[in-house]
């Protein structure tokens, strides 16, 4: 599913957000519109460029531009988007549907019944695919994975806060229960954080 075009401005610059930003659990009752779930995939790990070498230039930063951080959206109550789990195409803003239905409550149980998870309106996964980095840098790939997440995932904090929406990191869940919710296989993709998204209680 084409995503729309990201919202261009927010009226919020980037050091208010930075300033303003923090981890919020509680979110409102509305749903998440397609334009807002959009923008803060483009804004976190979208492809914002083209290098001068025809790759990709990315939202995130990531060593070697190897770029190892996947992007899975749980769609519980998003404007035109049935429920269900997607993943996010950075190259042409889509995303691809891999399971349609309710999986609030799977992912509820995957967290150790942290509730956030089971109310947001969305839910963005980060996952790593550490060969894309390891065949570069070895071992050093484990250090570098793991940077490559905390950048997409602090964009993801600044997205949301610029745009009024409330997030939070979540690292204490299952691997292989979201794995098997992602249909991924957990010996080549580790899922990295879990980010609730919704909109700000007033």
């Amino acid at each position: 599913m084409k995503l729309p075009e990201p919202i261009e401005a927010s009226g919020v610059d980037a050091l208010a957000a930075i300033r303003s930003r923090r981890s919020r659990r509680k979110y409102g009752s509305e749903p998440l519109s397609l334009v807002e779930l959009s923008s803060v995939l483009y804004y976190s790990v979208g492809v914002t460029g083209k290098a001068w070498w025809g790759g990709p230039k990315r939202a995130y930063p990531s060593a070697g531009a190897l770029q190892p951080i996947e992007a899975y959206v749980y769609a519980s109550m998003v404007e035109g988007l049935a429920r269900g789990i997607y993943h996010y195409n950075p190259g042409i803003h889509c995303l691809e549907p891999i399971k349609i239905g309710d999986y609030s409550r799977s992912l509820w149980e995957a967290s150790l019944g942290q509730e956030h998870l089971r109310v947001a309106p969305a839910v963005i996964i980060l996952t790593a695919v550490y060969s894309r980095t390891a065949w570069k840098y070895g071992l050093r790939a484990y250090r570098y994975v793991h940077w490559d997440a905390g950048f997409a995932g602090e964009n993801i904090y600044i997205a949301c806060e610029a745009l009024g929406l409330a997030t939070v990191a979540v690292g204490a869940f299952y691997d292989e229960v979201v794995c098997s919710l992602l249909d991924i296989d957990c010996d080549n993709e580790i899922p990295m954080l879990l980010f609730p998204v919704g909109k700000r209680l007033k």
